[in-house]
């Protein structure tokens, strides 16, 4: 028996590697026969010969093959081998099959750094434009290993703190982008992975990085494979944990830094290199330090031809089409096909304990009514208190009076959007048992907000009704996608969370592909999705303020089903309760009312996940009471983000939904870090 196990592991072994040769010569040809295509269109009739050897002189034709063309396709194997090699690091290093640059934030923290040097320091890109990004990069990821520190690096921690750091990194660059758009127009544009324009000195100084982190790569292969063994034996072993693991990490940082200065964010190949290899047979992370970035380069290399090859059709114009924004197109779908092969390991328990109510007020509705009171204060200072010409100012009744058609819809909307999302978060972290689900985090405002884009796209010119039927549909789609794989893992918070990085990526990169584009629409996509209350209508403000009343009235009528739901689906079935119906109404409700907010104030705001959190910690845990005292929180909040929203950059005005998310962040990065420590 013990001989008959060695052929078939030899036979497996074989079939894999057999596997592994398909997969990379398959689609070796199907990149090469795109790229015929595309370099076919690009000669017009002119030698290919000629143009790969030696451009005849005058033929423009050879010319920009040679000079544009072919660096183009050096650059995209290049970059897409680091991109999984970086991958493939930070996953052994984490034993995380969804760490990837894009997930651990240092994209968006490298963007961001490049953003603040071409606002403030131009002259520093000329020739530090990789040590910026590179600092950027190890900044975001330290933060996110501080935050998930405590947790000891667990899964979900690491997860949870790269979705924050990236979602405020790109927070404040949209902020930055609005407020400096002249200046940061090309920096969006470039920022979409664009492998166009870089010519063979940069190909080969990226080339050159890459071989030298491969060899820092192969020095530490040893000690790395060890890591597949657990920390305990690793160490055991000799290995210095901390050591291996910050200089492996920093090669990985130090290869995304070199790859987004040199041609913006491309998202997910480091995240579907390795795992491709991985399922085709590379069990080994010394064989998938070899294939990964073979897979890497491949998957870069189809999906720039098969970009050039639309490009080439004039399906699109003349619009451009950044080939980092069509990666995330196709990883965003990858990455939740992923979610099946995902064992859920709901890591951070200690820290849904510690979200629990330690105490309940005696009095609830009086905190309840001290938040209204809060709201209505702040309402009032929204409509007096603001900065005029000559500075400071206190608006007179008259002066109120003259402003109210312009006021009171803005600040209608504020309070109606406050009220719907905390309504939101609070319904759908009951529903799920997670104290981490609100609509920012889990992609339901994401998907929503995908609804908006594809209306605006749809229709020529859409109206109210078809911008809110179609967020509607997108948050609905979103939040039923949520509840049909979070089933099979009893709603843990990984699946939630990584389908809610999924849909935020797919997000951002339909968004960044219309920015990037030039397309007209782009300004109309650009304003829904800041959130600003400048241009919302009277009738537009009343309709919202008509849902979040109908939420305010329906929404406690399903307290009791929300504390049964919250134990689990067993416990609340012996209780009686018809679970799916339940759900599919809480559902509805919460699609309802994330859609509505969506529309107000764009896709990101926290607002929906410090809501509920707040209230827990004021002692008001019952759900009716969480539920009203949610909705205050959430209004107060919005009516000081639209308020402060018009203060702090006068004359200009930073959207109310984009000033929620700057004042939301930190607010969630002390909460992870006060979060209770994991015990070993």
């Amino acid at each position: 028996m013990c001989n008959s196990g060695a052929p078939r592991a030899r036979s497996s072994a074989v079939r894999a590697g057999g596997l592994l040769w398909v997969l990379s010569l398959g689609g070796a040809a199907l990149a090469l026969a795109l790229t015929a295509y595309a370099l076919h269109a690009q000669l017009a009739g002119a030698s290919l010969w000629g143009a790969l050897v030696a451009p005849a002189p005058g033929n423009l034709h050879q010319f920009v093959v040679h000079e544009s063309a072919l660096p183009r396709l050096a650059m995209t194997l290049v970059c897409g081998a680091a991109l999984a090699l970086a991958g493939t690091v930070a996953q052994q290093v984490l034993r995380n099959p969804l760490a990837e640059p894009m997930t651990l934030g240092i994209f968006p923290g490298a963007y961001l750094a490049l953003a603040v040097a071409t606002i403030w320091a131009p002259a520093w890109l000329a020739s530090g434009r990789e040590l910026i990004a590179l600092a950027g990069g190890a900044l975001a990821m330290l933060l996110v290993f501080a935050l998930a520190w405590r947790q000891r690096l667990a899964s979900l921690a690491v997860i949870l703190a790269g979705m924050i750091v990236s979602l405020y990194c790109a927070s404040l660059s949209l902020a930055l982008a609005i407020s400096n758009f002249r200046l940061l127009v090309g920096l969006m544009i470039w920022g979409g992975g664009a492998l166009d324009g870089q010519g063979w000195h940069a190909c080969i100084a990226l080339f050159a990085r890459l071989c030298v982190a491969g060899a820092g790569v192969f020095v530490l292969r040893r000690p790395l494979a060890l890591f597949e063994a657990g920390d305990g034996t690793a160490r055991g072993l000799g290995v210095s944990l901390t050591r291996t693991r910050f200089a492996a990490l920093g090669i990985a940082v130090a290869l995304t830094a070199c790859v987004v200065s040199a041609v913006g964010v491309i998202g997910f190949i480091g995240l579907a290199a390795p795992t491709l290899a991985r399922l085709a047979g590379a069990r080994r992370f010394g064989e998938r330090l070899v294939w990964a970035p073979v897979f890497g380069a491949l998957l870069l290399w189809l999906t720039d031809a098969a970009v050039q090859a639309i490009a080439a059709t004039g399906l699109f114009g003349a619009q451009l089409i950044p080939t980092g924004a069509v990666t995330s197109l196709f990883g965003a779908p990858m990455l939740i096909w992923l979610l099946r092969h995902l064992k859920s390991r709901p890591d951070l328990r200690g820290q849904e304990e510690g979200a629990s109510v330690t105490f309940r007020r005696a009095r609830p509705w009086r905190s309840i009514a001290w938040l209204a009171f809060a709201t209505a204060l702040a309402s009032l200072a929204s409509l007096t208190l603001g900065r005029g010409l000559n500075g400071w100012r206190i608006a007179s009744f008259a002066q109120i009076e003259a402003l109210a058609f312009w006021h009171v819809p803005h600040l209608a909307a504020a309070l109606a959007a406050g009220i719907m999302l905390g309504l939101a978060g609070t319904l759908i972290q009951r529903m799920t048992g997670n104290p981490v689900a609100s609509p920012d985090l889990i992609g339901v405002s994401a998907g929503g907000a995908l609804g908006l884009v594809a209306a605006v796209f749809a229709f020529d010119a859409p109206g109210p009704l078809q911008l809110f039927a179609a967020c509607l549909a997108g948050s609905i789609a979103t939040l039923a996608l949520l509840l049909w794989f979070g089933r099979r893992a009893m709603y843990a918070p990984e699946r939630l969370l990584l389908i809610g990085v999924a849909i935020g990526a797919l997000f951002q990169a339909v968004s960044g592909t219309v920015t990037a584009s030039g397309s007209p629409r782009a300004a109309l996509v650009l304003n829904l999705v800041v959130g600003s209350t400048y241009y919302v209508q009277p009738l537009t403000s009343a309709i919202a303020a008509g849902v979040a009343l109908f939420g305010l009235v329906f929404a406690p009528m399903f307290a009791r089903s929300l504390e049964l739901l919250s134990l689990g689906d067993g416990t609340s079935r012996s209780l009686g309760m018809r679970v799916g119906y339940a759900r599919l109404i809480v559902l509805l409700l919460a699609s309802l009312l994330t859609a509505t907010s969506t529309l107000l104030i764009g896709p990101l705001s926290f607002v929906g996940l410090m809501a509920p959190h707040l209230a827990r910690a004021l002692g008001l845990g019952r759900a009716r009471e969480q539920l009203l005292a949610s909705a205050a929180i959430g209004a107060l909040l919005m009516v000081l983000a639209d308020w402060l929203g018009r203060l702090v950059l006068f004359p200009n005005e930073l959207a109310a939904g984009l000033m929620a998310a700057l004042i939301g962040g930190p607010y969630l990065l002390w909460t992870l870090l006060r979060s209770p420590a994991r015990s070993a």
